[in-house]
């Protein structure tokens, strides 16, 4: 997941160059589920699929983002909730 904060922060780099001109991934520090953010929304969700036989497949690399600069503000999906901006 990405904050919006954050993706205003991308934006600007790739303006400035700093990407290099380069498609690049950007993300927070963290995975996040659908079902986390069910939880966080205060919901439930039942199943519906067995699980994933390797979930962390489905997880962007976005190492090259971090050593062209970008640094989230918003770590992870559980601090924008803490935070209260999501």
């Amino acid at each position: 997941m990405v904050h919006h904060v954050d993706i205003g922060t991308a934006t600007r780099l790739a303006l400035s160059g700093a990407l290099d001109d380069r498609i690049v991934n950007i993300g927070d520090d963290a995975p996040t589920s659908l079902h986390e953010l069910v939880e966080l929304a205060g919901a439930s969700m039942a199943p519906v699929s067995e699980p994933l036989a390797s979930p962390w497949r489905l997880h962007m690399d976005v190492s090259l983002a971090r050593r062209l600069g970008f640094q989230p503000v918003v770590r992870t999906v559980r601090q924008a909730a803490e935070l209260d901006v999501m």
